[in-house]
């Protein structure tokens, strides 16, 4: 009897101490995603020019750049080793000089690294038109260095199908030309509309009604420049 009771102690204890060991086990391994996971949203703040962060929603990685961040993991993987990979810096749009026109999205790039070649601007559509409906829109920009703004000619025309949203949820829209302009301290965008007939859209209200354009939300606009030609996603 008393050896059986030790026998059936012994179980437990055994069981007991296998639990623990795969307790523990499991526990190195959330702890070793977690520092993963750490050292991954550092590298992408890293790309966002983030030092310090004012409120939670700072502190996280634009959506987008987490999907250039693995397309870039994919890359390099692929070329076991041969590059040295490629540079990236994006930048949240800001407000405006107090001079610049209503209606455009501004970007600061007074710290842009000069062997950037490549560049996109990408903005999150939000909504979808009931009907469809397709309006061309045709991408302006404009610079401002020592206080002056210089518009710059069109930079893409592009058929918009206002009720299909892109697989990816963002326009990217290549604003490359951009760079040619260099030293740039802020740079700005205008998205002008013309409809099925040729007429001209009002662009501020429906860039507005189209695009996630609040600045400090996680789908703000972002400019993207890259050392190669743009990462697509």
């Amino acid at each position: 009897m008393v050896r059986g009771v030790c026998l059936g102690f012994f179980d437990v204890t055994l069981v007991f101490l296998l639990l623990c060991s795969v307790t523990g086990l499991l526990q190195m391994d959330q702890r070793r995603d977690a520092e993963d996971n750490q050292e991954h949203n550092k590298a992408i703040l890293e790309m966002l020019h983030i030092d310090k962060v004012s409120a939670s929603h700072q502190a996280k990685p634009h959506p987008y750049m987490k999907r250039i961040y693995q397309r870039l993991d994919a890359l390099e993987a692929q070329d076991l080793g041969g590059s040295d990979g490629t540079l990236v810096q994006s930048y949240r749009s800001i407000v405006g000089p107090h001079d610049a026109p209503p209606g455009w999205i501004w970007f600061n790039v007074s710290s842009l690294n000069p062997s950037m070649l490549g560049a996109e601007l990408v903005l999150f559509r939000k909504t979808l038109h009931p009907r469809p409906i397709s309006v061309t829109v045709t991408l302006h920009s404009v610079t401002a260095s020592q206080g002056a703004l210089k518009e710059s000619p069109a930079l893409e025309d592009r058929l918009l199908t206002l009720d299909q949203r892109p697989l990816s949820g963002y326009d990217v829209f290549d604003v490359s030309a951009v760079l040619a302009l260099r030293p740039l301290e802020v740079v700005g965008f205008q998205l002008r509309y013309t409809d099925e007939s040729g007429s001209l859209v009002l662009h501020e209200a429906l860039t507005q009604s189209l695009y996630c354009l609040n600045r400090g939300s996680l789908s703000e606009p972002l400019l993207v420049l890259y050392q190669t030609k743009p990462v697509h996603t």
